[in-house]
């Protein structure tokens, strides 16, 4: 390998020479990998993205405009309020708050428009504080209750939680750890998603 480079940099002149005793040298840093040693092991919190949840002023122009431009859709809507969760809390404390949902999916990942109906929640205080964009990502975890107790014991908070007809979610305030709000969720025995209140288009 040393015999082509000295070959190559001998008919291509002294600047490239430089630049690839520079690659050759950041080559040849020591490394776990480079060295053959393995990687340390840690317990993954996460394994896997299903889902990114955005915030919206208009929920309605909002699905019909990302219809129109890019084909995002179908779409399925619901309402969210204390009528149909249970348990709900914002950053840790009971509290009540309504917004409503659109749902559909790109490939294998989730989208999720939501648009805050009151000012009791974190997706209101996110589009006061930063307008319209990423509220959180949904992660997959092997265990959804584990997760909840891992998460305490690491000092992370919850940041919004509810029991949705036995859909259960928690998002954790990771802002000190990701640049993003973390949220797991699951599906109980005998839980799923209820009709859509409404379909677009």
């Amino acid at each position: 390998m040393a015999k082509l480079i000295l070959l190559f940099v001998r008919r291509s002149g002294p600047f490239l020479a430089i630049a690839l005793a520079m690659i050759t040298l950041t080559a040849g840093a020591e490394s776990p990998l480079a060295l053959g040693k393995a990687p340390v092991e840690v317990k993954k919190t996460f394994t896997g993205i299903s889902e990114i949840i955005m915030v919206v002023e208009d929920l309605d122009a909002s699905v019909k405009k990302q219809w129109d431009t890019f084909g995002i859709g179908p779409w399925e809507i619901w309402t969210l309020d204390s009528k149909n969760v249970k348990g709900m809390t914002q950053q840790g404390e009971a509290a009540d708050f309504a917004i409503r949902i659109a749902y559909t999916k790109i490939g294998n990942t989730y989208w999720e428009l939501v648009q805050p109906l009151d000012k009791k929640s974190t997706y209101y205080q996110t589009l006061q504080a930063k307008g319209e964009g990423v509220h959180n990502i949904v992660f997959d975890v092997a265990d959804y209750d584990q997760t909840v107790v891992d998460m305490r014991e690491k000092g992370v908070g919850i940041y919004n939680s509810g029991d949705w007809q036995g859909v259960k979610f928690t998002n954790f305030d990771t802002r000190g750890h990701l640049p993003v709000i973390a949220e797991i969720f699951k599906v109980e025995e005998g839980g799923s998603f209820p009709p859509p209140e409404q379909t677009y288009p």
